[in-house]
């Protein structure tokens, strides 16, 4: 286990600014707190649970996991001038999870390995695998509680495995393209799964039975399922980030980005109040940013300080507004602040 060299921003965050977004009033404009440099890509993030972790471990509550592309996964707390590594694959990491206690790191690569790392007090870092027999080509999710993990390859096949055995407990069959995203509701079996031929499918995982599908929208690159009450949000090129509801999946309300801005990832607060966006201008594939949304009202609330640059992750790592994002090889925390949140006018 190895600890990375980074670079911690000066002070806490701070309004330091104001920008106007997509036309509404202004919103506060938020810098990063914390800056960590990685080693190589950064391929997936994930929140871990915030119990029984060691602090000789510097694990505290607010700490996030992320997949490296050479088979590193790095855990961070968000504060730190460096973050764990661990090298549980020799492949790309697809993508990251944790155990609902937090005392384990999950992690599935390009090869179809999956990874149980156990990182606990007073020892070092150990790690299972299992093989899972087919290699998730493009894209892969856990639940909440890392005990499922769902895969996805270019010809749209999706399965379900057990993370405890490995074993294989459902093939869902409907799409016909790549996959594009999965993301699992909280607390239950409900997934929904994007394809490049723009449709969206949701799946009862523990039956194997597709129960929704939207054809024909092309806001497919990025899906969340709300925490609190398991609203739909999806983004994409047709620049809008689009709220769907629980039980029909159609439409409830919408974000209208400015061109030439697009959707590109997306996560939801714990509390289910407020959605973070990355947005990428699909003109140069370069440029981006982060807003914070207000679920409710669809107002953006506050913009986060990239540098310009697109996110290619995030998520709230805490119930205390700590957002973490992928800035290229860096992670970046931001904390924001409840001034920030109260202009939102949420409760």
């Amino acid at each position: 286990m190895t600890r990375t060299s980074a670079f911690m921003s000066a002070g806490v965050a701070a309004l330091l600014a104001v920008v106007a977004v997509n036309g509404q009033a202004p919103a506060p404009f938020v810098p990063a707190s914390a800056i960590i440099t990685l080693p190589a890509d950064i391929t997936s993030l994930t929140a871990m649970g915030s119990t029984g972790m060691g602090s000789d471990h510097g694990l505290t509550p607010g700490r996030v996991a992320a997949g490296l592309a050479d088979g590193h996964v790095a855990v961070w707390n968000g504060r730190d001038k460096s973050a764990i590594l661990l090298k549980p694959h020799t492949a790309r990491v697809l993508a990251v999870g944790s155990t609902a206690d937090g005392l384990s790191v999950l992690s599935v690569d390009a090869d179809g390995s999956l990874s149980r790392t156990l990182i606990a007090s007073g020892g070092a870092p150990t790690t299972r695998r299992l093989d899972l027999g087919a290699a998730p080509t493009r894209a892969a999710a856990f639940s909440g509680d890392g005990s499922i993990l769902v895969t996805g390859g270019e010809l749209g096949e999706i399965r379900v495995f057990d993370t405890a055995s490995g074993a294989l407990k459902q093939q869902l069959r409907g799409h016909r393209t790549e996959l594009q995203d999965l993301a699992i509701r909280p607390g239950s079996a409900i997934l929904a799964s994007a394809s490049a031929g723009a449709d969206l499918r949701i799946w009862d995982t523990g039956t194997g039975r597709e129960i929704g599908y939207v054809d024909g929208d092309p806001s497919l690159f990025a899906l969340g399922f709300s925490p609190r009450d398991g609203t739909l949000a999806s983004g994409g090129v047709n620049r809008r980030l689009t709220l769907r509801d629980s039980a029909t999946f159609k439409s409830v309300g919408e974000l209208v980005l400015q061109a030439p801005k697009m959707v590109a990832t997306l996560a939801w607060s714990p509390d289910g109040r407020f959605i973070a966006f990355g947005d990428l201008d699909d003109e140069t594939l370069s440029k981006g940013g982060i807003q914070i949304l207000d679920s409710a009202s669809r107002a953006v609330v506050a913009s986060l300080d990239t540098g310009s640059r697109p996110a290619r992750a995030l998520v709230f790592a805490d119930d205390r507004g700590l957002v973490v994002g992928i800035v290229g090889r860096d992670l970046r925390a931001w904390t924001v602040v409840t001034s920030v949140v109260q202009s939102s006018g949420a409760p």
